[in-house]
């Protein structure tokens, strides 16, 4: 019985020298994946138009050009956003192309300054945090509602407080719809007391 003792014994010793648990031993395969990492770095830069990346996996802009479409596949993006509507032209075959690499394709129309809502806010939200969205690509034509777009989401999804939300914004690029974005945050403030409004100006 002694002789069967002994060697257990060892093991576990030999174990705790090493700072191995005993019963994370049994756990422990080759052959075992590790937990995908969340996004949590900044991705490639891709050269399209008023090109920004942000840590949370998101490259943001105007339209990619084809070949623009085929860096971003070719670096491993996996979801592209469009904010343009169907009747604005300059980005025929986009979709298809997009889906042909492999990457989802994603469209919430936003109409200008009128696109600035709760739903499209919330839908961009819902395309960013699906299963495998990130890195993702996220644009219109020039970019400018992109940002705006982006920094109604923090207020509206993120619960950012409305100044930290039109920060966010503006350090993202947005310039042409910061009256618009701090118009429809207001809008918001009025109809919902639960939201953080205080500081805004």
């Amino acid at each position: 019985m002694l002789h069967r003792v002994i060697p257990v014994i060892g093991l576990i010793l030999s174990l705790g020298m090493l700072g191995v648990p005993p019963h994370a031993a049994a756990d422990r395969s080759p052959d075992k994946p590790s937990a995908p990492k969340n996004i949590d770095e900044t991705p490639p830069l891709i050269p399209i138009p008023n090109a920004r990346v942000t840590k949370t996996g998101l490259l943001i802009g105007g339209q990619p050009s084809p070949a623009q479409l085929k860096l971003i596949h070719d670096a491993g993006y996996r979801t592209v956003v469009t904010l343009r509507p169907e009747s604005e032209r300059g980005d025929e075959g986009e979709q298809a192309s997009v889906e042909r690499m492999g990457m989802k394709f994603v469209s919430i129309p936003v109409p200008g300054a009128a696109g600035l809502t709760e739903d499209n806010a919330r839908a961009l939200g819902r395309a960013l945090t699906e299963q495998d969205a990130l890195p993702a690509v996220v644009h219109c034509s020039t970019g400018q509602r992109v940002s705006a777009l982006l920094g109604l989401k923090a207020f509206v999804v993120d619960r950012m407080s409305a100044a930290a939300a039109i920060d966010l914004a503006k350090g993202l690029g947005m310039k042409k719809f910061e009256t618009a974005l701090r118009e429809r945050i207001a809008e918001i403030c009025r109809t919902d007391k639960s939201r953080n409004c205080e500081d805004l100006q």
